[in-house]
């Protein structure tokens, strides 16, 4: 089997900007993500993996293209996926890339693992994200909407509130707000207004095909509330928040467009009781928590979104064995694993 692996910040996306001037953490995050499941799938496959060789991470032997500056970067990757029985991307939702770069290699004639364009609309707006669940009846924070006046009076319960832009990838460009008029003003119409959901940040991913879906243990992550920002995380989590995570992701999942299919991802806050368990987006591609989810299980991952491996994900370690970085590094039981 051959297989294309395309991450947009190592794969080319900011070839026309100096290296200086690409965020740290996205290059980090994105290095991370590339190089772990370009290892996993290298076992089963033959990959094709375009890269910018001033960003590129430690990859498998295999085929690398080197991104040119001056070629439009969806051609790019279309000629490097050409022959491909597959093709995994992880690009972020902001600006519609990671439905751009879909959409551009399925016109290419190649069978990208991914969800449909409906669902990666959903997913990636999280206006209509919040619509969706305040129909269906999915646990969420309260939203802003300027046009519904209640919306801003339920806010006024809230200690704190969040603003972040609308299709937004992870903790990028989100801001915490103390005072409910602040956040009004900072919420423009390419921003998103919620009300603060104090617990524990939680992640759960669930890999689907169009026979089943294999829901991964559910982590922790580790979050700065004053910065917002991401530093890895940590689990599996215990028998009883697993349940709890579970339960909220199949309630979310089974609210959204059709059809999900490859690697989906939840955020969501864990209250001190289920009662206050929130679904906080969708992610309709890999995160950065599968470097520490494919420590956790006995599957191959990079297999299981192949559709090469079936029949129940089994967990091998304990709770909160295994901790990451964004960055990628890795321990289990506290000691330090060489990655990949």
């Amino acid at each position: 089997m051959r297989v294309f692996i395309g991450e947009f910040i190592c794969g080319g996306g900011m070839r026309r900007r100096t290296r200086d001037s690409i965020e740290p953490s996205l290059a980090a995050e994105g290095a991370a993500m590339l190089s772990a499941i370009a290892h996993d799938a290298a076992k089963v496959a033959e990959l094709s993996i375009p890269v910018d060789p001033r960003l590129a991470p430690s990859l498998p032997d295999g085929m690398l293209h080197e991104m040119e500056l001056r070629s439009a970067l969806w051609g790019q990757w279309v000629r490097a996926a050409q022959g491909c029985d597959a093709a995994i991307l992880i690009a972020p939702e902001s600006n519609g890339v990671l439905a751009k770069a879909v959409g551009m290699l399925r016109a290419g004639g190649i069978d990208v693992i991914a969800s449909t364009g409906n669902f990666l609309r959903a997913a990636g707006d999280k206006h209509q994200t919040a619509r969706i669940f305040s129909t269906s009846g999915v646990p969420h924070p309260v939203t802003y909407n300027p046009a519904d006046s209640f919306s801003l009076e339920r806010l006024r319960s809230f200690d704190r509130y969040i603003v972040k832009p609308f299709d937004g990838c992870g903790t990028q460009q989100i801001t915490l707000f103390d005072e409910l008029d602040a956040a009004v003003q900072a919420a423009t119409p390419n921003m998103v207004m919620q009300g603060f959901v104090p617990g524990k940040a939680i992640s759960i991913a669930a890999i689907i095909d169009s026979h089943e879906t294999f829901v991964l243990p559910a982590v922790s992550q580790t979050v700065s509330i004053q910065s917002c920002t991401y530093h890895g995380g940590e689990g599996p989590l215990s028998e009883d928040k697993q349940r709890r995570a579970v339960a909220l992701a199949q309630k979310a999942l089974a609210s959204m467009p059709s059809s999900p299919r490859g690697f989906i991802g939840f955020d969501m806050v864990l209250g001190d009781n289920p009662a206050h368990d929130v679904v906080i987006e969708v992610n309709a591609r890999l995160t950065t928590s599968y470097v520490g989810l494919r420590h956790m299980v006995s599957s191959n991952l990079a297999a299981r979104l192949l559709g090469l491996e079936s029949g129940p994900i089994q967990c091998r370690v304990h709770a909160n064995a295994v901790r990451w970085t964004a960055s990628g590094d890795v321990w289990l039981n506290s000691e330090p694993i060489i990655v990949p």
